[in-house]
C-alpha cells in the first residue's frame, strides 16, 4: 500500500467518526454549568485539583483473563519528567515547552494535540463531580454535546465494538481466515445496526458511510488498517492476537468502565482520604473519546478458510473503437477472495478513451472482464496557439529536459470532463532530442512551462475530423448558435442528448460542428464525445447510501437505508474534484435532489 493510501487509512481511523464531539472540555463549575436535562448532577459535587496527571492507557484482557493497563505513550528520555506515565501539574501548568515537545515526540498519533490539551486542562482546572457518580456522568457533564448518560455509555461501548470489529477483520483478512463475502455479510448483520445507533446519538458522526469504505475495500485496505492501529488506538498486539479480539466482551468492558464511580479515577498520592491529600488524575480522565477496552480470546477457528467455490479468471481486453484487438488479451488468475489489479497499456498511435469493468477488485466464483478501448490518434502537429488537454497524470516542468528538480506542478489523471487544459505557445526539445510542448496553464493559474508531446499523455482539445453523431457530456449542457463564432444563441441541449452532425468547420485555432439543423456547437472534447454515449437511466442501491448536495459528496441531505432497496432515476452524471487538478476524480450520478455515488460496489445499473 502506498504512503498516501496509508495516510488516508489513518485519517479514517482518527475518530473523524466521532469528530471530537464527545471529547470532554474541562472547566470550573462556575464557568460551565452542567445540563441537568441530560445528566444527573448530585448536590454533593466536589472540586478536585490534581498534583499530577496520568497519560491515557488501554485496558487489555488477554486470553487467560489477566487484565493489564497499557499506556498509550511510554516514558521517554525525550520527556524526562514523565515518571510511571504521570506528569506533575506544575510541569503541565508552567512548562511552555511541554505541549510542543510532547506533541512532537508522539506525532504519530493524529489526536495527540487533544490529549495534551486535556492533560493541561486537568492540571489547570481540575474536575468537578460527586465521587460516587459514574465516570460517564462526570464526562457528560463537561461535554459540549448534551446527551444523556445512558446514550453516552451506549455510544462509547458500541464504538468499542465497531472499532474492534474493524481491527479484527483486518487481521483475519491478512491471515486469510475470512473471505471478503463473509466479512461483508458479518458487517451488514452485526456492525451496521450499531453504526446506525451511533449516528442516531451523534448525527454528525456519519460513521456508517465511513465504515462502509473499509467493509467493502478489504482485503486491499487490511494491511493499512493494521499498520495504523498502533499509532491511532495504541493497540500493540500482534496480527495473530488482534484476530482473536472478542468484540462483545470488549464492548461490555467499556460499558463497565464508564459505570464505575468517579472516585475510582482519582488517586490519593499518600493513600489517605481524597479530600485531605495530594491527588493524581487517572489516565482515563485524559482520554479523548477513543475506545480503550480490548478483550482477547475469541474461540472462533484460527485456521485459514478454504472455500468450496473455485475462483474464475479476470480477462483483460485491449481494443479500438471498432472492437478490433490492439494487443493480446491478458488472463489474470488467483485464489478466491484475493485481489487483482489490471493496467492499461501505452499503445503507439492510440489514446485510451474508455475503461469498462472493474480495474481492481477480488477474484470471484464467476468470470470477470476489463476492456480498455482506444482511439486512433490523428497524426498532425499541434499548432502554436491551439489548446491541448492531459489524458493521463502529467507534470509541468520548468525545462524541456524533464527532471524531478524541474517539476513545477503535477496534474492528476482526470475524467474526460475534468481534464486540465493548456495553450501551446511553442515547442522545444530535451537535451536528448525529445519533443516537448511549451504551454500556458488554462486552469486558472496561467503558469508557463513544458509538458510531454507524447500521444497518450496529451491530445488536442478540439476534434479535427467529421463525426456522424456526437453526445453532449458537459454536466451543464451545451448551447447551439447561429454563427460559427458561437454568437446568436439558438437553442440549448442537455447532457446526454445525441446530436446529428453534417460538417466540421474551423474557427481561428478551434473547430465547430455544424448540426443537421444548421446551427453550430463547440467541438471541445470536454463538452461533447463522438458517437452515441450511453449512460444508465436508473440505478438501485446495493447498500445503504446517502444523497448529497454536491458532486464532492458534501452537504448530505438524505439517507437511504439498505433495507429500502432505493432506486433512482439518473438525470445526469458528474465527477468530483472538478477544479482540483492535484486530485483524481470519481463518478457521481445526479438524481432528484442531489448526487449519489457511482461506485458499482454501492449501486447497480437496472436500466
Amino acid at each position: 500500500m502506498s504512503k498516501i493510501a496509508r495516510r488516508l487509512v489513518l485519517a479514517g481511523l482518527t475518530l473523524t467518526l466521532v469528530g471530537g464531539v464527545f471529547t470532554p472540555t474541562l472547566a470550573q463549575a462556575a464557568t460551565i454549568a452542567p445540563d441537568t436535562s441530560t445528566t444527573t448532577v448530585s448536590a454533593d459535587s466536589v472540586h478536585y485539583q490534581f498534583n499530577a496527571i496520568q497519560s491515557p492507557y488501554n485496558i487489555i484482557t488477554d486470553e487467560s483473563g489477566k487484565t493489564t493497563n497499557v499506556p498509550w505513550y511510554s516514558p521517554s528520555t525525550h520527556m524526562p519528567n514523565i515518571k510511571q506515565s504521570f506528569l506533575s501539574a506544575d510541569i503541565l501548568n508552567t512548562d511552555n515547552n511541554f505541549k510542543t515537545t510532547f506533541d512532537a515526540y508522539n506525532s504519530a498519533d493524529g489526536n495527540i494535540g487533544k490529549v495534551s490539551d486535556r492533560m493541561i486542562n486537568l492540571a489547570t482546572n481540575g474536575i468537578d463531580g460527586n465521587p460516587n457518580q459514574s465516570l460517564a456522568t462526570a464526562l457528560v457533564a463537561t461535554s459540549p454535546l448534551k446527551v444523556s448518560v445512558a446514550d453516552f455509555i451506549k455510544y462509547e461501548s458500541e464504538l468499542d465494538f465497531t472499532f474492534a470489529w474493524l481491527f479484527k477483520s483486518a487481521a483475519q483478512t491478512e491471515l486469510k481466515l475470512r473471505t471478503q463475502a463473509d466479512i461483508q455479510a458479518d458487517y451488514q448483520k452485526n456492525v451496521v445496526p450499531k453504526l446506525q445507533d451511533i449516528d442516531t446519538i451523534n448525527p454528525n458522526a456519519n460513521s456508517e458511510v465511513k465504515f462502509d469504505y473499509y467493509a467493502y475495500q478489504f482485503p486491499e485496505q487490511a494491511s493499512g488498517v493494521l499498520d495504523n492501529v498502533n499509532n491511532t488506538i495504541h493497540l500493540t498486539e500482534s496480527t495473530e492476537e488482534i484476530a482473536k479480539l472478542n468484540l462483545q466482551a470488549s464492548s461490555n468492558q467499556e460499558k463497565a468502565l464508564l459505570t464505575q464511580p468517579l472516585k475510582n479515577f482519582i488517586i490519593s498520592q499518600d493513600g489517605s482520604d481524597l479530600n485531605n491529600s495530594a491527588l493524581l488524575a487517572d489516565g482515563q480522565l485524559s482520554t479523548t473519546a477513543y475506545p480503550s477496552c480490548f478483550v482477547f480470546g475469541d474461540s472462533k477457528p484460527t485456521t485459514p478458510i478454504v472455500s468450496s467455490a473455485t475462483s474464475k479468471p479476470v480477462t483483460v481486453h485491449y481494443i479500438d473503437e471498432q472492437g478490433h484487438t490492439l494487443k493480446p488479451d491478458k488472463v489474470l488468475t488467483g485464489s478466491l477472495g484475493d485481489t487483482y489489479k489490471t493496467e492499461s497499456l501505452n499503445i503507439d498511435g492510440y489514446t485510451l478513451i474508455k475503461t469498462t469493468g472493474q480495474e481492481s477488485g477480488t477474484y470471484m466464483s464467476s468470470d470477470q472482464s476489463v476492456t480498455y478501448t482506444y482511439h486512433k490518434n490523428i497524426v498532425n502537429a499541434v499548432a502554436k496557439g491551439s489548446a491541448i488537454y492531459a489524458t493521463k497524470k502529467i507534470h509541468l516542468y520548468s525545462s524541456p529536459t524533464f527532471t524531478k528538480q524541474a517539476v513545477k506542478t503535477t496534474y492528476a489523471k482526470k475524467s474526460r470532463l475534468n481534464r486540465p487544459m493548456f495553450k501551446v505557445i511553442g515547442t522545444a526539445t530535451s537535451k536528448n532530442g525529445v519533443k516537448r510542448y511549451q504551454v500556458q496553464d488554462l486552469n486558472g493559474k496561467g503558469t508557463v512551462g513544458y509538458v510531454t508531446a507524447k500521444a497518450g499523455y496529451t491530445a488536442p482539445l478540439y476534434y479535427a475530423k467529421q463525426q456522424g453523431k456526437i453526445t453532449v457530456i458537459n454536466p451543464n449542457g451545451l448551447n447551439a448558435y447561429s454563427n460559427k463564432s458561437l454568437t446568436g444563441k439558438a437553442t440549448h441541449y442537455k447532457q446526454g442528448q445525441v446530436l446529428k452532425v453534417k460538417q466540421i468547420v474551423s474557427h481561428n485555432l478551434t473547430t465547430r460542428f455544424v448540426l443537421s439543423n444548421g446551427t453550430y456547437v463547440s467541438a471541445n472534447k470536454k463538452l461533447v464525445i463522438a458517437g452515441k454515449y450511453t449512460t444508465p437511466k436508473r440505478v438501485q442501491a446495493k447498500t445503504a447510501v446517502n444523497r448529497y448536495g454536491t458532486a464532492n459528496l458534501t452537504n448530505r441531505n438524505r439517507h437511504y437505508p439498505k433495507k429500502a432497496h432505493a432506486t433512482f432515476t439518473v438525470k445526469g452524471w458528474a465527477y468530483s474534484n472538478v477544479n482540483n487538478f492535484r486530485k483524481g476524480d470519481t463518478l457521481r450520478y445526479k438524481i432528484a435532489g442531489g448526487y449519489i455515488t457511482g461506485n458499482k460496489q454501492f449501486v447497480r445499473i437496472i436500466h
